[in-house]
């Protein structure tokens, strides 16, 4: 989890102008000057981690990831953006990762407590009502929507508690997929598919040791968690380990 300044740093291009919409030969950068600040009052404490802008209700929601909450800023006056509310999650999780928006529809990841159990991502409504609870990987740290809103994802980071001790827990890194299909009013849990990275490790062989420095917990682990390709090996000739990927597709 990185911390962030506040949201006075943080609002970016939604309360920014520039002075040259295109770069030219003979201007060949923008400018850009703040119209409006909005301060959350948390410095270095993720205050202002994420931000997600809804064009046809001007409105900002940041994540105050600390809080587990997402404030909601009207941004119908750019020069003074205001708090409207703020969603609250505590009763679901102990960090809010990240939020997107989508044709009215607000998608939040929650990281659970402890961080190594499964996460959820909570769907909103523009008036705020949960539509939606659903379970995904452990530690949901992005949320996005596909561009025609079908799909929500969700990378779940899969960090680990601690490193070398007896309670270490670290679970695997994955990728959530929900499918919105039938609108975000009547998604399910079984709209919900998590997949790993098994398919794409190479297979168990006498020079998979040699081929790769496992960084983690304990070497037996499999390479969806944290694993780095030695440069030497990847160049030597003569392995005998082989493998066949196929890239994954939604449909």
């Amino acid at each position: 989890m990185k911390t962030s300044l506040p949201l006075a740093c943080a609002l970016g291009a939604a309360l920014l102008t520039h002075t040259a919409p295109i770069a030219r030969a003979d201007h060949p950068g923008i400018t850009l000057t703040p119209i409006g600040t909005y301060a959350s009052g948390l410095w270095n404490a993720g205050g202002a981690e994420i931000v997600a802008h809804d064009p046809d209700k001007q409105r900002l929601f940041v994540v105050n990831a600390q809080a587990a909450s997402v404030d909601v800023l009207s941004i119908k006056n750019p020069a003074l953006p205001t708090l409207v509310t703020s969603l609250v999650f505590t009763a679901i999780g102990g960090v809010v990762n990240s939020v997107a928006v989508h044709d009215g529809i607000i998608a939040v990841a929650i990281e659970s407590v402890p961080k190594t159990a499964p996460g959820h991502v909570v769907l909103l409504d523009s008036k705020f009502k949960t539509l939606a609870v659903l379970e995904v990987g452990a530690q949901p740290d992005m949320i996005t929507f596909s561009k025609n809103g079908r799909w929500l994802l969700t990378a779940n980071e899969g960090e680990p508690n601690s490193y070398g001790l007896t309670n270490s827990v670290d679970p695997e890194g994955t990728v959530s997929v929900i499918d919105l299909s039938d609108g975000a009013d009547d998604v399910q849990q079984s709209d919900v598919r998590t997949v790993d990275f098994h398919k794409f490790e190479l297979p168990m062989c006498s020079t998979r040791a040699s081929a790769f420095s496992v960084l983690g917990l304990r070497s037996r682990r499999t390479s969806s968690r944290n694993t780095s390709r030695s440069r030497k090996t990847r160049r030597r000739r003569g392995s005998r380990c082989r493998r066949t990927t196929r890239s994954p597709s939604l449909t």
